[in-house]
């Protein structure tokens, strides 16, 4: 099946602000805008803060950014997510467990990207519970490939139904296989 997207942002850090920090101190590493991103198999972004990690990419879903700023009524700057690349179009948790293309990149959807509790401490108090169920998508790489922002079409053997806000509800969020 082939699903038309728009990848809006891509982003990378050296470094971590949030994750392995004392609780609300927030590093200074930049949050770096790209045009194109290339990957190779079974790795990350280079240069990135979790090139090397077991969910080396993550997606997040512009859909559900705008649907937070709408509950908090005032625009919300993307890169505070620290997620990779930002899509809109399809919903993120329906990938989980599923291979699928964007462009000529083959992604593996390995697990939810569940939100931590830093989302209240840089966004306001309240994003933590937004985001759940909806924080967006860790994947590895299994075909390296060049992607570029822009329209480009999602391609998996799954059929994708649900809203790309929507929030993932059960009782337990899987992690991948």
């Amino acid at each position: 099946m082939d699903y038309p997207v728009l990848l809006h942002h891509f982003f990378t850090s050296p470094k971590h602000n949030y994750f392995t920090r004392p609780k609300f101190e927030t590093g200074d590493a930049p949050t770096l805008l790209h045009q194109e991103l290339r990957f190779k198999e079974g790795r990350g972004i280079s240069d990135d803060r979790f090139e090397e990690s077991l969910y080396p990419v993550t997606f997040f879903s512009l859909e559900v950014a705008e649907a937070i700023e709408k509950v908090f009524e005032r625009e919300i700057d993307i890169k505070l997510y620290r997620r990779n690349i930002t899509i809109s179009g399809v919903n993120l948790c329906e990938l989980i467990g599923k291979q699928f293309y964007v462009g000529e990149v083959l992604f593996e959807g390995m697990a939810h990207c569940n939100p931590c509790t830093w989302m209240d401490a840089v966004i306001e108090k309240g994003t933590y519970r937004q985001m759940k169920g909806r924080g967006g998508l860790r994947v590895k790489v299994i075909k390296g490939g060049t992607i570029m922002l822009g329209k480009a079409t999602l391609q998996t053997a799954t059929i994708l139904t649900k809203d790309p806000a929507e929030a993932m509800i059960l009782s337990r969020l899987p992690k991948g296989l």
